[in-house]
């Protein structure tokens, strides 16, 4: 039974029939439709760009080559960030990579760069997403029948510490609005809608005013696990009417929430926030540390673990429990309930 030209179904796996720029016929078995329809619209795309290398000459095929076909075809799944990232990964492996043959890249040769970047200071954390990018590209290989073995499958994953979790303390808040107010006015708002969302910096940066129903209090936001739903409380919806208003005063019509949000900005728009730190003698903070500030004070509030997930958006709980811990002053003012006196 074929369907859309050269997708068919045969013994319940599907598969695609096309042909090369020389006219020469090649079928592949993808398993699922959806990834039949993927691969087949990718292989007519790579003959009709001089980009096809026949899935059958895998030994012939580059580590560079294979990278570009699987970071290719996982371009319409991933969130934009996201597919930035692995890009910005992927042109870190090149250089000792990419002209090794993808057949001839082994667990060892792996396992040595990964060495190499951990004595460079990485952490085991992030090498290990470069160990996720190079075990995706090769699990396309396998997939689509370039590849028989994905060498990333024998190489340990490094030991990752519990993470960096820091929020801000209501001294410090006071003392930091200060300078925000002395300095740059119009960010306060920017301050707000992070602390009282938790968005995560690449979801706040690339949020467009078409996806803020300010009237229902829902923000559609996309980010590094997809497209989520985001709660604005009364106190969110504030900092964006507030932001709303300054854009208008300062005539500024884009498309995004953020006024300096335009793609080539995004990750270079926070210079006037370690600036007003600075001034406010507030060590060791970063952006990311309003997500964390966020499920801090939630939990604090007595808000459950369940809940926090939700309203953060992670998949897992286990990320969530990183983000439960209380202050110390906040334990020692529980323990004191029971105290005998």
């Amino acid at each position: 039974m074929r369907q859309r030209g050269g997708v068919f179904l045969r013994n319940k796996a599907w598969w695609i029939d096309y042909r090369d720029g020389e006219g020469r016929r090649h079928r592949e078995s993808c398993g699922r439709r959806a990834d039949a329809l993927a691969a087949y619209s990718s292989r007519l795309k790579e003959v009709a760009e001089g980009r096809f290398i026949s899935p059958r000459s895998g030994r012939s095929l580059t580590f560079r080559e294979l990278a570009a076909a699987a970071l290719e075809h996982k371009r319409i799944r991933l969130a934009p960030l996201s597919y930035e990232t692995d890009c910005s990964r992927l042109a870190i492996l090149l250089p000792a990579l990419g002209r090794i043959a993808a057949a001839g890249v082994t667990p060892g040769l792996i396992e040595n760069l990964f060495t190499t970047m951990r004595n460079e200071g990485l952490t085991g954390s992030t090498v290990n997403r470069y160990r996720s990018l190079i075990s995706s590209i090769y699990s396309f290989a396998v997939h689509t029948g370039r590849l028989a073995v994905n060498p990333i499958a024998r190489v340990k994953r490094f030991k990752e510490s519990e993470g960096r979790v820091r929020y801000l303390k209501q001294d410090e808040e006071i003392l930091l609005r200060a300078v925000i107010k002395s300095i740059c006015p119009d960010r306060e708002p920017e301050i707000d809608l992070a602390l009282y969302t938790g968005m995560r910096r690449g979801e706040q940066f690339t949020l467009k005013w078409a996806d803020a129903d300010l009237a229902n209090g829902i923000l559609t936001v996309r980010g590094k696990t997809g497209m989520r739903h985001i709660v604005a409380n009364s106190s969110a919806r504030a900092a964006l009417e507030r932001m709303k208003l300054n854009a208008s005063r300062l005539g500024l019509t884009s498309e995004y929430v953020c006024p300096d949000a335009a793609p080539n900005l995004r990750r270079d728009t926070r210079s006037w926030l370690e600036e007003a730190l600075k001034k406010a003698g507030v060590r060791n903070f970063h952006w990311h540390d309003l997500r964390h500030t966020f499920a801090s004070r939630l939990v604090m509030s007595g808000v459950d673990i369940r809940t926090v997930q939700e309203l953060l958006g992670h998949k897992s709980i286990l990320m969530t429990m990183r983000y439960s811990h209380l202050s110390p002053d906040h334990r020692a003012a529980a323990a004191e309930k029971i105290g005998g006196n």
